[in-house]
């Protein structure tokens, strides 16, 4: 078997034990990871002998647990993705205390593939701040994950400022103390939240025994779109059951997929898309098992509420590599040793690592979006922005570094120097799908809905040449017909 067959029989033993599917040019990034995990585990890193121990049937809660340390993605921030939460504050949670006050006081919410936490945590805070009548009913919020690394940090409820990049003051005040470097979460809110382990490719749930039944609102965002769609399926299934009737289903705006969730009934608000488990005397004809195209399947609704887009983090996740990318053993090296030093939140020791190899003059788009993140995830924002300045004026910058660089300080609320350099991003390459598609999110905002329908066509345009599950480069693994449905329904509500 040569390498190339092992590596695929690594990635089919991932999908049976996690669920976790890692497409052909995910390998290398695949491989770096899995070869950490035996590295850890004292197994002999060779992929011939990952792939034997792989195929074995039994592994210990150790190996496991190592396994979806090191395979899974834990990128996330308090107040994700405004839409969705204004719609559990404005609509869900207001709807269940009209329906069940003085009666069946109760809220069970379940928060799966919650990370490191930041997503129940603001669920319970925003029930807590919102709703001082709800202090005397029962509430349950479960938060469960395939990683107990990233449970044990929720547990630990400590946060670096990078988790607070939308979150309003008077919350972090309210609900947060400072350390000196990060910010530790109160007590009244985590006592809110019970955390607990899950695999969700498994058939653990809905079940009373893991408490995951009979729930009003399950939150999976940006969890389902590393499975495979037969995991999905599968899960979307298992979530319809655990939801009571008339109960929500909450996936973040690039997972929308009537094939894998035509089960529910999709809700439009406040220029986002949700499913909801409708009664059986309104229940809505199922799809059948192919796309529905968004363009014909969402209806237009009129707004009462100024339109506003849904957020993406799309770079400061853990790097893919791109398809055909074949660096030089000494750049590959050196690549590695910062992906492995910032897996490990080692982000200062990362960041000198990526200076070095700026020096040796072995930048790479991989490098930059390393030294990028470092900065942002250890606080440094202003000397990162000073030393990717420099970067950006002495080196050769490609459309993919401006577009990390937009990313950058689009998170850090500058419209207008991401617009700037969105634009040499696009002159640089005008098929870069997602500088357009961010273009358009800027437009957006500032109402020129002109021009924001200009780059959304345009990343539809350029989408359609790619197959519909063929990965986008500089995604984090998201496929051509995510991507596509986003800016579709986007412009649909405009």
């Amino acid at each position: 078997m040569n390498h190339e067959e092992h590596l695929n029989e690594i990635s089919q033993n991932i999908i049976k034990l996690l669920g976790i599917n890692f497409q052909a040019n995910q390998f290398p990034d695949m491989e770096r990871r899995m070869k950490a995990a035996a590295k850890e585990l004292a197994i002999d890193v060779s992929v011939s002998n990952i792939s034997d121990w792989l195929s074995k049937s039994n592994f210990s809660t150790l190996e496991l647990n190592t396994l979806s340390a090191h395979l899974t993605i834990n990128e996330t921030y308090f107040f994700r993705e405004k839409p969705a939460l204004d719609l559990f504050q404005q609509r869900i949670i207001p709807e269940l205390i009209e329906q069940r006050r003085g009666k069946n006081e109760q809220l069970r919410i379940w928060s799966a593939g919650c990370s490191s936490g930041e997503e129940p945590y603001s669920l319970a805070m925003i029930l807590q701040y919102y709703f001082p009548e709800l202090k005397t009913w029962d509430i349950t919020i479960l938060a469960t994950d395939i990683s107990p690394t990233a449970i044990q940090k929720a547990l630990h409820g400590e946060y670096t400022d990078w988790s607070f990049r939308d979150t309003e003051d008077t919350l972090k005040n309210k609900y947060f103390t400072s350390t000196g470097k990060n910010w530790k979460i109160a007590s009244e809110i985590k006592k809110m939240v019970t955390f607990s382990y899950l695999n969700l490719s498994k058939n653990a749930y809905p079940s009373s025994l893991t408490n995951t039944d009979n729930m009003d609102v399950i939150f999976c965002r940006n969890v389902m779109m590393y499975f495979t769609p037969q995991v999905i399926h599968e899960v979307s299934s298992r979530f319809r059951s655990a939801i009571i009737d008339d109960g929500w289903f909450i996936t973040s705006q690039v997972e929308l997929n009537d094939e894998y969730f035509g089960n529910f009934e999709r809700v439009n608000y406040n220029n986002g898309i949700f499913y909801q488990k409708s009664l059986p005397k309104k229940a809505v004809v199922k799809t059948q098992n192919v796309r529905i195209n968004p363009i014909s399947s969402i209806k237009r609704e009129k707004k009462v509420e100024k339109t506003i887009t849904p957020k993406k983090s799309i770079i400061f996740t853990t790097e893919k590599h791109e398809q055909n990318t074949k660096p030089t053993n000494t750049k590959q090296r050196t690549t590695q040793n910062a992906a492995t030093l910032y897996e490990k939140g080692e982000y200062q020791q990362c960041i000198e690592s990526c200076l070095q190899n700026v020096e040796n003059e072995n930048l790479s788009k991989e490098v930059f979006s390393l030294l990028v993140k470092s900065f942002a995830n250890s606080g440094k924002l202003n000397e990162g922005e000073k030393t990717i300045q420099k970067i950006i004026s002495n080196q050769s910058a490609t459309a993919e570094m401006y577009y990390i660089y937009a990313s950058y300080l689009n998170e850090q609320s500058d419209n207008h120097q991401s617009e700037l350099l969105l634009k040499k991003a696009i002159y640089l390459n005008h098929k870069h799908v997602l500088s357009h598609l961010m273009l358009g999110d800027l437009f957006l905002k500032k109402e020129k809905n002109n021009m924001a329908v200009k780059h959304y066509e345009t990343v539809i345009a350029l989408l359609d040449q790619y197959h519909e599950n063929e990965l986008v480069p500089d995604s984090d693994g998201l496929t051509a017909g995510r991507i596509k449905a986003l800016a579709e329904s986007v412009i649909i509500n405009l």
